[in-house]
């Protein structure tokens, strides 16, 4: 979240915080399909898996092919992340600037070596990083609201009201706030390798969205006060490259801007591990279902992890984020360019996700007088589609403007795969557990 937050408030101004309620309510609504969902299927494809058992394999196939490009592309944004406030943390150390995919390798050999091992480690790895990065944030926005804000006078409602929001900032703005929650169905991933999976996945999703939208809201409203509502204080706000650490140096001293520097390295790891750890689970669902080659769907004899899936996710990422090195010397760049493409993608997958929810219930929902439940997938359809729309039109700068036709060619790709496979038969739902038993190679 250090490093979103300034992209939604270039384009938001002092309504960061309105941006993050928004945002919080479309992904609960995304998050209402896969609640339901998960309570039928456990699947390694998270959003394929289900899509798939839902709708059939074709549509899912699109939506897991969609989430691999948004995993795989993740890896790249979040070790640019790591970089960012590694690089700045040696530096206030030790006075070394370090070209920047220094750190990003040395995160990305971390992840890989983790991701490699049995997924409890990971997850233990991830619970311990993240937790200690958010009890710092939690520290520094109460600080920052016990002083009042900016001038111990900045304290208002504005923030968390559509007024509060810049004019014609609303849709850019969304993009980096759902941005922010890419991930949120992560969980999705593990229901072959859980225990009581239609029980703990559901509750897992729904706890992420609830807490993860407290933090966020309460957080980028501390930031937005930190700094101040005034034009003065949104600039400030929008050119920080790592806006815990600096308010955290604003209010607390350097002292605290380095141990925020520390937490937010450990968190973007701990996420950078978590999309590697996603990323090799969707990838071996396709592969086990032979839309990639079945090699992939390979399992380690020890450890029980999706190996060569995590190879292959692992190079593409670092691949993916390197190839922005000749084009500039800030990592925080790299993140925000490779974050917008994996919000395009991440609007159909979730998109895909919240229709197959709605047509696989509906004639149980309308036979039980359930209409309720149509709501989340009407108002989810069309913040999506806004976003996804905003990120076109205007014509965003370089090479942001690119990334629409690549996400074209990328469905093209996919669509050649289909063609190709048209003829194979792919069952809609797998036994549960089936990720640590088959395939042991």
């Amino acid at each position: 979240m250090g490093l979103n937050t300034p992209f939604v408030a270039a384009s938001a101004g002092a309504g960061v915080p309105f941006i993050y309620v928004l945002s919080t309510i479309g992904i609960g609504c995304v998050g209402a399909g896969f609640y339901r969902l998960s309570r039928r299927f456990s699947d390694a494809g998270s959003v394929y898996g289900l899509t798939k058992a839902a709708i059939g394999p074709r549509f899912g196939f699109i939506a897991g092919w969609c989430l691999a490009l948004v995993y795989v592309t993740f890896i790249g944004t979040l070790l640019a992340g790591f970089a960012t406030f590694a690089d700045l943390l040696i530096v206030n150390v030790t006075g070394v600037n370090l070209p920047w995919p220094v750190m990003f390798l040395v995160g990305g050999a971390g992840i890989w070596a983790l991701g490699y091992r049995k997924i409890e480690l990971s997850t233990k790895v991830f619970l311990v990083l993240e937790g200690i990065s958010i009890v710092l944030m939690f520290i520094l926005a109460v600080v920052i609201l016990v002083r009042g804000g900016d001038g111990g006078h900045s304290l208002s409602l504005k923030p968390l009201t559509p007024s509060g929001v810049a004019s014609g900032g609303l849709g850019g703005a969304l993009v980096f706030g759902f941005l922010t929650y890419i991930g949120f169905e992560g969980s999705a991933v593990l229901g072959e390798e859980s225990e009581r999976p239609e029980i703990a996945i559901p509750l897992s999703l729904a706890a992420a969205v609830i807490l993860a939208g407290l933090v966020f809201i309460v957080i980028s409203y501390a930031q937005t006060v930190g700094f101040g509502t005034s034009a003065a204080g949104v600039n400030a706000y929008s050119s920080s490259a790592a806006p815990n650490t600096d308010l955290a140096g604003m209010y607390l001293g350097n002292w605290a801007a380095q141990a925020t520097n520390v937490g937010a390295a450990l968190s973007t790891f701990a996420c950078a591990l978590a999309s590697a750890d996603g990323a090799a689970r969707v990838v071996f669902s396709l592969a086990r279902d032979g839309r990639l080659p079945q090699s992939v769907s390979a399992i380690h004899p020890v450890h029980a992890s999706p190996h060569r899936a995590l190879n292959l996710s692992m190079v593409l990422g670092l691949v993916g984020g390197l190839a922005f090195f000749p084009f500039t010397d800030k990592p925080s760049d790299v993140y925000g360019w490779m974050g917008a493409l994996a919000t395009l993608a991440v609007i159909i997958a979730y998109g895909m996700t919240s229709v197959a929810a709605t047509i696989y219930f509906w004639k149980g929902d309308i036979a039980h007088r359930r209409y309720l439940y149509f709501i989340p997938t009407l108002i989810a359809l069309p913040l999506l589609a806004y976003t996804f729309q905003a990120q076109i039109l205007p014509l965003p700068p370089a090479p942001l403007r690119y990334w629409p036709y690549a996400i074209g060619a990328y469905l093209v790709i996919g669509a050649v795969i289909l063609f190709a496979q048209r003829g194979k038969i792919i069952t809609r739902a797998i036994p549960p557990h089936d990720i640590t038993t088959a395939g042991a190679v």
